[in-house]
């Protein structure tokens, strides 16, 4: 199989979401830390963290689809494979993996999830998107 048009669309749209969401968690991983006490500022930080996974996920799902490659086991996996292809880099995955705990603990424990936890998320991972993007988007040319 192959990537069509229509994918590469649609990639792209989706990195576009995922390049305006990693803009803003770059913009607020500068700022002081007065905003993880502030309701509404964290709660957009954990919304932007989880939805830019989601990005990562369902880019590299639909190029799994697309180019046949093995059905990955989790939401991990699902990056993984593109790593084994050679898609990503390795040690990028190895660094950013620690996102996906995270992404399973704001839906099924949000009630746990620390101000903090947002915090060092947000600055351990706001310049990890990146490269993915450029990945991707230098994979689908």
């Amino acid at each position: 199989m192959f990537l069509t048009d229509a994918h590469k669309e649609q990639i792209e749209t989706w990195l576009a979401g995922l390049s305006e969401r990693v803009a803003w968690l770059q913009t607020l991983s500068q700022q002081s830390d007065a905003w993880e006490q502030d309701l509404t500022w964290r709660l957009a930080a954990e919304r932007a963290l989880h939805t830019s996974v989601e990005y990562v996920t369902d880019i590299s799902s639909l190029i799994i689809d697309a180019l046949v490659m093995r059905d990955p086991g989790g939401y991990a996996d699902i990056v993984k494979v593109l790593v084994e292809e050679q898609v990503v880099d390795a040690q990028w995955f190895d660094s950013f993996t620690g996102i996906f705990d995270l992404r399973t603990k704001l839906l099924r424990d949000h009630a746990q999830v620390t101000p903090t936890e947002i915090r060092q998320a947000v600055v351990r991972y706001a310049n990890q998107f990146s490269p993915f993007i450029d990945a991707i988007r230098a994979y689908i040319k």
